[in-house]
C-alpha cells in the first residue's frame, strides 16, 4: 500500500515582496500619454539586494522540495517516499536555518533601508507603504508540514452506510489516480534528462557541461525511493540507465566511440520511456 511507503509533504513559504502599486504615478503616466487601463506602476520599496539572499534560499527550497517528491494534489501537497524522508528533513533543517538567519539579517538592515528609500524614491516615497519594523519579521515563514496519505479504510463520517461506501469508493479512486500520476512523473523525469543527453551526444561537435551526466546520476540515485509503486519496468529502465549511460563526462569528450555508444544506448532507453 502506498500509505505504508510514503507520506504527503507540503512546503509553505511566505515572504514580503516589497512592491507596491503607485496609483498616483500610474494616473500621471496615463494622462501624459492619453491612455486608459494601460498598465500599473509598481514601486520597489527597498533595494533589491536587501531581499535577494532570502529569495535565493526560497528558490533552493522549492527546487529541493520538487526534486525528491512526486505530484499528488493541486494544493501544494506532494508525495514524499519514506526512503527519502531523512534526506528531505536533513535538507530542510539546513535551509530553514539559512532562511531564519537571512531574515534576521534583513530585519537588522530594514530600518536603514526604509530611510534610504526617502532619497531613492523621491516624491514617490510614502511611509504608509512600509510595515512597522517590529512586524516585518512576521511576514516571512518557511515551514514543511507532513500528513498521511488518505485511505478509504480510515474514512469516518456520520452518514448512511450506502453514502459511506460511495465516499470510500471516491477516495480509493482518487488515490489510485494520483498513484498513476506519480508513476507517470517518474518516467517524465527520466525522459527529460536522458533526452538531453542523447541530443548533445548525438552531435559529435556539441559541447556540454558535466551536469549533463551528473543530473542523470542524481535522478537514478533517488529513483529507487520515488518508485513507490515498485513498477518493474521503471526499475529495469533505471538499471539500464545506470549501466549504459553513466560514463565520466571527460571520457565522453575524449573518446568519440564511447560517446557514440552512449548516445545510441540513450536512444534505445528513450523508446522504453515513451
Amino acid at each position: 500500500m502506498i500509505q505504508e511507503k510514503a507520506m504527503l509533504a507540503s512546503l509553505s513559504i511566505s515572504q514580503w515582496t516589497a512592491r507596491k502599486q503607485d496609483k498616483g504615478v500610474t494616473a500621471e503616466v496615463e494622462a501624459k500619454h492619453g491612455a486608459h487601463d494601460a498598465g500599473k506602476f509598481n514601486k520597489a520599496l527597498v533595494n533589491k539586494g536587501l531581499l535577494e539572499p532570502i529569495s535565493r534560499i526560497v528558490g533552493k527550497g522549492r527546487e529541493a522540495h520538487y526534486h525528491v517528491t512526486l505530484p499528488w494534489s493541486d494544493n501544494n501537497e506532494r508525495i514524499l517516499p519514506s526512503k527519502l524522508f531523512m534526506e528531505y528533513t536533513t535538507t530542510f533543517r539546513g535551509l530553514k536555518s539559512e532562511f531564519d538567519q537571512a531574515v534576521a539579517t534583513m530585519v537588522q538592515q530594514y530600518p536603514a533601508e526604509v530611510q534610504a528609500a526617502r532619497n531613492r524614491l523621491g516624491s514617490m516615497y510614502n511611509p504608509g507603504d512600509y510595515p512597522d519594523p517590529a512586524d516585518i519579521a512576521a511576514k516571512f515563514s518557511f515551514e514543511v508540514v507532513f500528513m498521511p496519505i488518505p485511505s478509504a479504510a480510515d474514512f469516518r463520517v456520520d452518514v448512511s452506510k450506502e453514502t459511506q461506501d460511495e465516499l470510500k469508493e471516491s477516495v480509493t479512486k482518487a488515490v489510485v489516480q494520483r498513484q498513476a500520476k506519480a508513476v507517470i512523473s517518474c518516467y517524465a523525469r527520466l525522459r527529460e534528462v536522458v533526452s538531453k543527453l542523447e541530443e548533445r551526444l548525438s552531435d559529435p561537435k556539441a559541447m556540454f557541461k558535466d551536469s549533463l551526466v551528473t543530473n542523470i546520476s542524481d535522478e537514478v540515485r533517488i529513483m529507487d525511493g520515488l518508485n513507490i509503486m515498485d513498477d518493474p519496468k521503471l526499475k529495469s529502465i533505471t538499471v539500464a540507465i545506470s549501466d549504459d549511460l553513466l560514463v565520466s563526462p571527460q571520457t565522453l569528450r575524449d573518446n568519440p566511440s564511447t560517446r557514440e555508444r552512449v548516445a545510441n544506448s540513450a536512444r534505445v532507453i528513450l523508446k522504453d520511456l515513451q
